[in-house]
């Protein structure tokens, strides 16, 4: 009989979790995902989208915080299981990465410092752009400005540093992070010109070994958006 016992409660652990998941993601990328302790505890509306969806997979899953840039090699090696952090569906990407169904539109936006000249799109031609390494928004610069300077940087916060100390004279960011900051430092920063699209959306990438995966977290991006559980959490942070 405790032999039953014993065996039901193993059964019972792992059915609670069937498996462990490492999640890679860029951390201070407000609203999308920071750190909120030196535990590795992270809060956005990107964390938010990933744990109801590990809580329907069944997944124990643990967030690592890593350099955007890295999250490519990482999970092509397969360091990390899964990558989550407004990552853009580009032809590019989609030839060495699985993505699951976009989860939000991808856009891009310029931003400046508040005392900047810069005020309309066109003030940006012969600027320097500050942009995040392994974003699209190099390419997307160029494409708009062919004359432009690009300065690469590591982190969002890196890049914004750039942009207070002159170093940059506007940047590109995701479109809500540009509006992110810009409305929590208005004294700081403001927008320039309107929303950008760029690439197919965003979403959870995994190693070309994932599908199986890559299907389940599908299923439960379509169970979310039915049952009103993104609005839900897409209302948390961006509003009606």
């Amino acid at each position: 009989m405790k032999g039953f016992f014993l065996g039901f409660l193993l059964l019972i652990s792992g059915y609670c979790y069937s498996i462990n998941l490492t999640i890679g993601t860029a951390p201070q990328n407000p609203p999308f995902g920071d750190l909120a302790d030196n535990q590795n505890n992270f809060f956005g509306f990107d964390i938010d989208i990933m744990m109801e969806i590990c809580k329907r997979i069944n997944a124990q899953c643990a967030f690592k915080p890593i350099v955007f840039n890295q999250l490519f090699p990482d999970v092509q090696d397969g360091s990390i299981d899964l990558a989550i952090g407004a990552i853009t569906i580009t032809p590019d990407r989609s030839e060495n990465f699985l993505f699951s169904l976009p989860y939000m539109e991808s856009n891009a936006r310029f931003l400046t410092l508040a005392t900047s000249t810069i005020n309309l799109p066109d003030d940006i031609k012969g600027k320097i752009v500050g942009v995040r390494k392994g974003t699209p928004f190099k390419t997307l610069a160029l494409s708009i400005y062919p004359g432009v300077t690009i300065k690469e940087y590591d982190m969002v916060s890196d890049v914004l540093e750039a942009l207070k100390s002159k170093a940059v004279d506007v940047v590109i960011l995701n479109d809500a992070s540009a509006k992110y900051w810009a409305a929590n430092n208005s004294d700081v920063y403001k927008i320039v010109g309107s929303s950008l699209p760029v690439g197919d959306g965003y979403a959870i990438m995994a190693n070309k070994r994932q599908v199986e995966l890559i299907s389940q977290i599908n299923t439960s991006i379509l169970e979310m958006e039915a049952d009103g559980t993104y609005l839900s959490i897409y209302s948390r942070y961006f509003g009606n």
